[in-house]
């Protein structure tokens, strides 16, 4: 299920396109409502996504 608080503003006309992270990073690609234009992670970007997410997850697991 894609949270609606995580949203990233579309490059073409600015709606919210809301996004799951751990889909994201699968290789899925995000639609936007408005203007049908797609977002998604490069694929050279997602180690450095992963290892961002893995850090983040300690930090609250120590919260």
């Amino acid at each position: 299920m894609i949270n609606s608080e995580q949203s990233i503003p579309c490059p073409v006309c600015n709606n919210k396109i809301p996004f799951n992270t751990h889909q994201l990073l699968l290789g899925v690609q995000f639609i936007c409502s408005q203007c049908s234009a797609a977002i998604g992670l490069a694929v050279e970007s997602k180690p450095l996504v992963a290892n961002a997410m893995e850090k983040l997850e300690q930090v609250k697991r120590r919260g």
